[in-house]
């Protein structure tokens, strides 16, 4: 709680106390409008400060999703594709070395065909 409310709350409370105690029924009347309008304004600052604060930890929470996002995204990028006649191979190695894509150890570029006379199931 901010002090604002804190300290609004009190003034409430001693006011209403008044105006229980006082046995002027102006006094009654004044006191019992003043820790009405407290308890409002104490009540009212608590419940935006909670709203704000909600609203702060959803801004953080999508902006952190939106930088996760946006890792998967580059990483999609980097990652490349299997080429066809590589895909399920054993020998498919796939690593980027100095920008080189590496695909494995007999076709370090990769076969120029639909298929690759040495493609090995996984085991």
């Amino acid at each position: 709680m901010t002090a604002k409310t804190v300290f609004g709350s009190i003034l409430a409370g001693l006011s209403l106390l008044i105006a229980v105690r006082a046995q002027n029924p102006t006094v009654q009347a004044t006191a019992s409008v003043v820790g009405a309008g407290l308890m409002g304004y104490s009540t009212t600052t608590l419940l935006l400060t909670r709203s704000r604060q909600q609203k702060n930890r959803v801004a953080d929470a999508e902006a952190y999703l939106e930088f996760l996002r946006q890792i998967n995204r580059e990483r999609l990028a980097e990652t490349p594709t299997v080429p066809a006649a590589c895909q399920g191979c054993c020998h498919y190695h796939g690593q980027t070395y100095g920008g080189n894509l590496l695909v494995c150890a007999m076709h370090p570029h990769g076969v120029e065909t639909d298929s690759c006379p040495d493609w090995q199931v996984l085991p």
